[in-house]
């Protein structure tokens, strides 16, 4: 009986201790969470730039961060000359940009691998760009559009990784693929919402 009443004691300690600890625990993830929200929101500066129509060419490395057309600040305080309804669809080829420029990265290092070994292109790669010039619309407007021209891009500038670190040309790579993305017509992405 003594015995029972020690193991009750110490599975009620124990409950207790767990209890207190669970709220620093809680609260620490809680923490983390809204430090990397405000890391990864659009800087004041960047809202500005949105709010001009000009954030795709002012930001540094703008590749690397967020889109600054749906931030909270833009869309609530006065916009000014800014469309509202673009912040839609500037974002969707930001996103899209991002994403292809990625793409176009890994495509183009990978035209230089072959090229530097003398295999021929892969196959699957030419495959891919055929179908897309051929049906853009199963690749969704926009991405589509990107898609293909990172593939295009990929076997025209393979010689970007030539002489340089993977991390120097990857940059190099996203920063041209996004100097052509960021500027092409938001019609090619509206024209698959009108659909």
């Amino acid at each position: 009986m003594l015995f029972n009443q020690i193991l009750f004691r110490v599975k009620l300690l124990l409950c207790i201790s767990l209890f207190m600890l669970a709220p620093t625990s809680v609260a620490e993830e809680k923490a983390l969470t809204v430090e990397s929200i405000l890391a990864n929101a659009p800087k004041p500066d960047e809202v500005e730039f949105a709010r001009q129509g000009v954030a795709e060419t002012s930001i540094e490395n703008a590749w690397e961060r967020p889109c600054p057309y749906n931030s909270s600040r833009l869309l609530t305080e006065g916009s000014g000359d800014f469309d509202v309804d673009e912040a839609a669809l500037r974002c969707r080829r930001w996103q899209d940009c991002k994403t292809a420029g990625a793409d176009a990265s890994r495509f183009t290092e990978g035209f230089f691998k072959h090229h530097k070994t003398g295999e021929e292109i892969p196959q699957q790669w030419k495959d891919d760009g055929e179908d897309l010039a051929k049906n853009d619309a199963e690749f969704g407007g926009g991405s589509g559009h990107s898609y293909n021209y990172a593939l295009k891009f990929a076997e025209k500038n393979w010689r970007l990784f030539e002489g340089r670190s993977a991390s120097e040309a990857d940059k190099l790579v996203k920063k041209q693929f996004w100097q052509w993305c960021t500027v092409e017509p938001l019609s090619i992405w509206k024209s698959k919402l009108d659909d």
